[in-house]
């Protein structure tokens, strides 16, 4: 694989494992505050918002990580690139 096909699947895994850590860890945090039900507040409805956005940018950065990587990786196998010579399609 290209070294810049495994920086991208590298990031799009960040990005996902990102993304699930966001989905399973804020719901433990609204309950575990004093034992207390989450209660609407300001900081809830600034940061539940926001998380649910960067959530959702994280898994579409990765998706699109992956297919960059799929493309990258296509690109290479298939452009043979010597020194002094013009690339060609196999």
């Amino acid at each position: 694989m290209d070294k810049t096909a495994k920086k991208c699947t590298v990031w799009a895994v960040v990005c996902f494992v990102v993304a699930a850590a966001i989905h399973m860890i804020w719901p433990v945090f609204i309950t575990a505050r004093d034992g207390f039900p989450w209660e609407g507040s300001a900081f809830s409805g600034v940061v539940q918002p926001f998380l649910s956005v960067f959530q959702g940018i994280l898994v579409s950065l990765g998706g699109a990580l992956v297919g960059a990587a799929v493309v990258v990786n296509w690109l290479t196998t298939r452009v043979s690139v010597t020194k002094g010579a013009p690339r060609q399609l196999n």
